[in-house]
């Protein structure tokens, strides 16, 4: 562990979406619109408050099951109060389609990034490919081979 850094590009998106969604709820705060953003009901902060710490611990330990967990947490929080809302069901999660989106926009940005590929990085990949010069190169070589 590097102090408690997070290691890679998808682990620092990782993180910063999950203080995103544990930030959530601080744009429901006001009482009446045009301030009042999104309609968050104590259980709907409570799932985006522990969902983004889930998230933010997934990056900080780089364990990709951890973000997929909370994707998947925040996907089947929009698909329950969705089906709860359609049939006019108790709203257990104590929001609306705003809550909707804001879980879905949560739940599209941290699948993929749970679920890509780590792609290899090292200082080689900041170098040309090979064949091709910015002639740089050539003096110091052209010295090396004995020519000026």
């Amino acid at each position: 562990m590097n102090g408690g850094a997070a290691r890679s590009r998808l682990d620092r998106a990782a993180v910063v979406l999950g203080i995103g969604a544990a930030a959530s709820p601080l744009l429901g705060i006001a009482g009446r619109p045009p301030l009042k953003l999104i309609a968050f009901g104590l259980s709907a902060v409570i799932v985006a408050l522990l969902l983004g710490a889930l998230a933010v611990t997934g990056g900080l330990l780089s364990k990709r099951a951890l973000v997929v967990l909370a994707g998947t947490g925040f996907a089947a929080a929009a698909v329950l109060l969705v089906v709860q809302l359609s049939l006019g069901n108790s709203n257990t999660r104590g929001g609306d389609g705003s809550t909707v989106g804001v879980f879905l926009a949560f739940a599209v940005g941290l699948l993929p990034i749970g679920l890509a590929k780590e792609m290899p990085t090292n200082e080689s990949s900041n170098r040309q490919p090979k064949g091709v010069s910015d002639g740089s190169q050539q003096p110091a070589r052209r010295r090396a081979q004995g020519r000026p």
